[in-house]
């Protein structure tokens, strides 16, 4: 991932989620990470766009909590390094840096 080519936005959000991960204490970068900053984020859609088509953006952000908190944690030496899982295709890379 080429991350300077992304928006700055996109940026602060992949960071926010690596921030979200450390604080966690899990040493895997997950799409539940990314899933759980957009869906708290006041300035995105995630949530809006969830509940403008019916559902409910609380419940999904619940549930995502949820999901994360059965994930590995780890402590002690090398607790602080994280390792990213999430894999950008090229189409939505195009789009992020655009």
């Amino acid at each position: 991932m080429e991350f300077e080519n992304y928006t700055e936005r996109a940026r602060g959000l992949i960071q926010s989620a690596q921030t979200l991960a450390t604080k966690l204490n899990q040493q895997q970068l997950t799409p539940l990470h990314l899933l759980k900053i957009l869906l708290e984020d006041p300035e995105g859609l995630a949530s809006t766009l969830i509940d403008a088509a019916g559902g409910e953006s609380a419940r999904a952000l619940e549930t995502v909590t949820a999901e994360l908190n059965k994930l590995p944690k780890v402590e002690g030496n090398g607790a602080g390094q994280v390792l990213s899982l999430i894999h950008i295709s090229e189409p939505t890379r195009q789009e992020a840096i655009s």
